[in-house]
């Protein structure tokens, strides 16, 4: 999906970022530009393994989790070790930081905030699948409406709080909730799974063609020429059928 985050397919805040290379690949590059928002930048380990590995294969720890059908990280871990053929210790020592007490809460934060999960608003997660939450599903359709019928993403912030609306973490929202909200294809069938894109198996609650002038309509509103591009890419489900 070109112009999106090549880790939570977000489409604003957006930039080529430049990383040090895959261990594992060809040891004659020693870095890789890859395209990630502000939030997956930000929230990125150092650690040039666990990146490629973990943080880009992976969007959340359930994902991780359910991937491996595994009960924790560690157990997760280690069946990742054992199918991609890494040295078990090492990873886990690099995951946990095993240096001292200090370093190993310290590591622990940071494993933690880098595959922080959260159910994509609309949903539950329900032994494993996605389920429809009604209340919040009829919100996303809303936001959907609001937008194509010509209302800024301000002024859907400001109706939804006026409401009551509150976020899935019970907080006011906020103008980029919304718009990852509106850029966030889970709403018309796919997922991701083991870091590619596919259709699941949980209901839309977005119909395509409303999600492509979506798209174009975000495009249309971008003030800054230099921003704005010729046409947004245009989502056909059958591109995922795999």
């Amino acid at each position: 999906m070109d112009g999106r985050c090549q880790r939570c397919w977000g489409s604003r805040n957006l930039a080529n970022r430049e990383v040090d290379a895959n261990p594992r690949s060809d040891p004659t590059v020693r870095r890789e530009k890859v395209i990630l928002c502000r939030h997956c930048a930000d929230a990125a380990p150092s650690d040039s393994l666990l990146f490629w590995e973990v943080f880009m294969r992976f969007g959340s720890t359930r994902e991780l989790l359910q991937h491996y059908a595994a009960e924790s990280e560690d157990v997760a871990l280690q069946k990742l070790c054992v199918e991609r053929g890494l040295n078990e210790r090492e990873v886990l020592r690099r995951a946990r930081g095993i240096q001292s007490a200090e370093a190993l809460n310290n590591a622990a934060k940071k494993v933690n905030s880098f595959l922080a999960y959260a159910s994509p608003y609309g949903y539950d997660y329900v032994e494993g699948a996605l389920q429809v939450r009604n209340d919040e599903a009829r919100v996303v359709t809303l936001i959907f409406r609001r937008y194509l019928e010509g209302k800024g993403i301000a002024k859907i912030c400001q109706e939804l709080n006026r409401e009551g609306f509150r976020t899935k973490t019970g907080r006011a929202w906020a103008s980029q909730t919304i718009a990852n909200i509106l850029s966030n294809p889970v709403y018309c069938g796919l997922t991701r799974a083991n870091g590619d894109v596919k259709r699941g198996r949980h209901q839309p609650l977005i119909e395509v063609d409303t999600f492509n002038r979506v798209q174009n309509e975000m495009q249309r509103r971008i003030r800054r020429p230099d921003q704005r591009r010729d046409a947004a890419p245009q989502l056909r489900l059958e591109d995922y059928d795999n």
